[in-house]
């Protein structure tokens, strides 16, 4: 990280300010299109020196599919989605409900689930696609097609945050949040197991139009009736339990994002 960078990051508001000014004109932003024209300068060096090569196959305008985006170190991987589906993913396996409903989570999520179990993936933009084992249906968060405690195994991976905000062209509602939660408290059974995380901080708050963040412990609170199981908080360098972010100096990731990923069970 560039001294610039750990500058910023030492000095909270002024961080703050960098990442509402990074947001704000990012959909304008012409670091892309820069990008872009380098990529295709680089594209076209290493087209004329392939073809000069020994051995090249022979050249044909139409065949040419310019691929720009992966001249990197490492693979790209977001830490927070590898980290929270790994570790639910791993749960649900180990437990091999007869029956696993998912709202809302990322589509290979759902896909490698079915391998294991039957999966039942519930969403307002329903998946275009079909496994063996795996359902898909169109469905709302707010009003789930399921009956009282019919579902026995239910997993909503970084999605209760958004509802609400109209992110997903969903109703604008400041009580969104709170309602999905009562929607899935409804639909779940007693002993049934509930996988679910969010964006967590020291103090609740919207980032308008993208995401809620959660005091872990109200989080928790707010569902009642239920009991912890497990938790796995995920920083973009470290992945702990509650039991030691609790003990951690947050400072430095006041402005960060922190995922909290809870295993709850309906008492």
């Amino acid at each position: 990280m560039s001294a610039f960078k750990k500058y910023i990051r030492k000095t909270p508001k002024l961080y703050k300010c960098c990442l509402f000014l990074f947001y704000m004109v990012r959909p304008f932003s012409p670091v892309k299109f820069f990008r872009v024209v380098s990529g295709y300068f680089r594209f076209l060096i290493d087209l004329i020196k392939y073809f000069k090569m020994n051995g090249s196959e022979s050249f044909e305008l139409l065949n040419l599919r310019p691929s720009l985006e992966d001249w990197t170190r490492t693979t790209p991987v977001d830490i927070y989605y590898f980290h929270q589906d790994t570790w639910v993913a791993g749960k649900i396996i180990e437990n091999v409900p007869d029956v696993h409903v998912d709202i809302g989570s990322t589509a290979l999520f759902v896909g490698i689930l079915s391998k294991v179990t039957r999966v039942c993936s519930v969403d307002i933009r329903p998946l275009p696609v079909s496994l063996e084992n795996m359902s898909c249906k169109k469905g709302d968060i707010l009003g789930l097609p399921f009956n009282d405690g019919e579902v026995s195994s239910l997993s909503s991976l970084c999605v209760v945050e958004h509802i609400g905000l109209g992110r997903y062209g969903d109703p604008l509602d400041p009580f969104g949040s709170s309602k999905a939660i009562q929607e899935v408290s409804r639909v779940l059974k007693k002993g049934g197991d509930l996988y679910i995380s969010v964006p967590i901080g020291e103090s609740s708050g919207v980032y308008f139009n993208a995401y809620r963040v959660f005091d872990p412990h109200r989080f928790i609170s707010m569902f009642q009736g239920f009991k912890v199981i497990d938790t796995l908080f995920i920083f973009e360098d470290r992945i702990c339990t509650m039991e030691d972010y609790i003990k951690l100096d947050k400072s430095p990731y006041s402005q960060r994002m922190i995922v909290g990923c809870f295993h709850l069970q309906k008492e």
